[in-house]
């Protein structure tokens, strides 16, 4: 999984060290980290790479969930996603542990997904919410 991650070392590294020390990297560097990578420039390889890494860092890291969360349900949302069962849909349907696309997630990051997501309504709802007023907040300026 993690050799798919080679234009950010630094990512790539966070990914291998979660696992063994999830503490290793402060919140501040796994969020400044994930959010600087760049999976793709349409929106469902965006969202695929960015749950390929939250769900494998949110496994080991559920306190990070709400910050990883907001910034891979950013490309759910401008794809026109707005309601928690059709983004849990989505994300269970597409995140695979391996498949032909550029980004897949680890055995780890699936049980994520197929244990945890599912409770994740209220969160999802809250942050497309937030990003939903951010957008039009920008809008207004």
């Amino acid at each position: 999984m993690i050799n798919q991650f080679s234009r950010s070392p630094k990512l790539r590294d966070i990914l291998n060290v979660i696992e063994a020390v999830p503490t290793q990297y402060s919140d501040e560097e796994i969020i400044l980290y994930v959010d600087k990578f760049l999976p793709s420039y349409n929106c469902e390889g965006a969202a695929i790479g960015y749950f390929s890494i939250i769900s494998h860092l949110c496994y080991y890291r559920p306190d990070l969930e709400s910050q990883l969360m907001k910034i891979a349900l950013k490309p759910l949302y401008y794809l026109g996603i707005e309601h928690p069962d059709s983004a849990i849909k989505w994300i269970k349907t597409y995140v695979k542990e391996k498949n032909d696309n550029d980004y897949y997630t680890s055995k780890q990051g699936r049980t994520w997904i197929t244990n945890h997501l599912k409770d994740k309504h209220e969160l999802i709802t809250r942050i497309f919410k937030e990003i939903d007023f951010e957008d039009n907040d920008e809008d207004i300026r």
